[in-house]
């Protein structure tokens, strides 16, 4: 059915069993219809790759990361797109490894919009059992098991008075020392706040916009995005210096369709100015950050080394968070730190530093965190030390992510089910179904199937030095109450393939 349908339409047709092997109608549906939306997006990918490549004149393969680390070539990536979920943690997983040799830890890979956590175990990833989720969809594709939240050198900080609260994301913001090193006038708009102040609710005294790209004719702006748009032609520019050029008061500015729509980016104090204003990490205008953070301080009624000290530690509280939470959610406890007070009173204890009282308490990992990404080296350090646990940060890890693309190993797994029904022994394949009268006639002959079709498929990776590694679990349960004899529920076949590619 799939061929004919391939041949009179010309089109690429995806059936579920081809991409996933775990059952569940459900699912493998979700699995199925995410891979063909994918596939139009992988295609203009490897195109423009492609392209760049012999602009470039470059001949070299192109290999793609799965989600669980591996590696498959070009023609795999455009059927099985789906395979790509989560990619760049597992990446950055197998980077470390590689650069540092460790085996153990739980891996904070921290980049400019998130902060991804992950198990690393016997220097594999731990992958997902029930299949990675996408936008909230469970899907049957074995990927890292990976927890991100929106914490990253670009989130967004912002001051709310009433509460006393600082706020760090999940919004992302492009640094203020990054604009103001490209557009010096920024720097003029930025300080004007601090000579004449006015009240700001919704927005930042640096927080401003810039176009990325042009909207679409067929998207109907109303009046004013029109009059938002006009204004950051010439480029960007405060909300404040908006709201004087299109007559609406600053807060009243609404952009927000704009910019989820990726067509205007947001500018505002970062993490990432944090450490340009103490001078710990100097890539772009120091000024600038400075100016943003005197700022915010202003706002919040503190002097300009308090504001900064105050913004730090919210900062690391906030990584120390994250890293717990996910050590909770990978041993099965689903517990909201700071969602009821006594959580917040143990919090306060353990990681804020209220040590004065009677009791003092503390989180403790029991596996070292190993750090990747740039920003990593200037706040895990204290992560570390209120979490009295070790930290690893592999040499170059800033790079990590690129270094595990390129020692990624290329590998297939086959997944097959023998249950028992009816007299038979039922086979589930990912390319057939067959019964059989005996359970060992059953796994010796789709074993020698499943090893044909691996050499196969390796020999279309143009892989030929690669090992097969076979592994058989036959589930048993008791074949009554208080018998010793047993029944066999289930025999889980799993080949797996594994070589590095032919890299020229």
């Amino acid at each position: 059915m799939k061929a004919l349908i391939r041949e009179m339409t010309g089109l690429p047709v995806v059936a579920a069993h081809e991409l996933t092997t775990v059952l569940g109608y459900q699912e493998r549906t979700v699995t199925a219809v995410l891979n063909a939306r994918l596939i139009a997006i992988i295609d203009d990918l490897m195109d423009s790759v492609k392209a760049v490549l012999k602009e470039k004149g470059l001949e070299a393969p192109i290999m793609i990361v799965k989600g669980d680390g591996s590696l498959m070539n070009e023609t795999i990536a455009r059927e099985k797109p789906i395979d790509t979920i989560l990619s760049g943690p597992a990446a950055s997983i197998m980077g470390a490894t590689f650069l540092d040799e460790i085996k153990e830890g739980l891996v904070v890979d921290m980049g400019g919009t998130t902060t991804d956590i992950a198990v690393l175990k016997n220097g594999l990833p731990r992958l997902d059992v029930e299949g990675a989720r996408v936008g909230g969809w469970l899907t049957r594709v074995a990927a890292a098991e990976v927890n991100t939240f929106g914490l990253g050198g670009d989130s967004r900080i912002s001051y709310m008075p009433l509460q006393g609260h600082l706020g760090i994301g999940p919004r992302r913001a492009w640094p203020v020392s990054y604009i103001t090193s490209k557009y010096p006038y920024y720097l003029l708009e930025v300080e004007e706040y601090l000579h004449f102040p006015c009240g700001l609710l919704t927005v930042e005294p640096p927080d401003g916009l810039f176009i990325l790209r042009k909207p679409e004719d067929s998207l109907e702006l109303t009046p004013h995005e029109i009059s938002i748009y006009q204004a950051l032609i010439s480029g960007p520019h405060t909300y404040m210096e908006i709201g004087r050029r299109i007559g609406v008061d600053a807060n009243l500015i609404r952009a927000d369709r704009l910019i989820s729509g990726g067509y205007l980016g947001m500018i505002g104090l970062t993490p990432t100015d944090l450490l340009h204003a103490t001078g710990e990490y100097v890539v772009w205008d120091r000024e600038g950050a400075l100016a943003a953070v005197a700022g915010l301080a202003k706002k919040a009624e503190m002097e300009v080394d308090a504001f900064i000290s105050f913004a730090k530690s919210r900062v690391t509280e906030e990584l120390c968070r994250v890293i717990i939470s996910s050590a909770l959610h990978y041993e099965g406890a689903h517990v909201q730190l700071g969602t009821s007070a006594e959580m917040r009173y143990f919090w306060q204890k353990a990681i804020v530093g209220a040590e004065d009282g009677l009791i003092s308490c503390r989180f403790q990992l029991e596996t070292p965190i190993i750090g990747i990404g740039a920003p990593v080296q200037a706040w895990l350090p204290e992560v570390s030390q209120k979490l009295k646990v070790p930290l690893v940060l592999p040499p170059h890890n800033d790079v990590a992510n690129a270094v595990g693309a390129a020692v990624g190993k290329v590998m297939t797994i086959y997944r097959i089910l023998i249950e028992p029904a009816d007299g038979f022994y039922h086979v589930y394949a990912p390319w057939t179904r067959k019964s059989y009268p005996e359970l060992e006639a059953a796994v010796n002959d789709i074993a020698a199937e499943a090893r044909e079709r691996m050499k196969e498929e390796m020999a279309g990776e143009t892989m030929d030095d690669y090992d097969i590694l076979f592994d058989r679990n036959d589930v048993y349960v008791p074949a009554g109450y208080g018998a010793k004899d047993t029944l066999l529920l289930k025999s889980v076949l799993e080949f797996v393939a594994v070589g590095r590619p032919n890299w020229q």
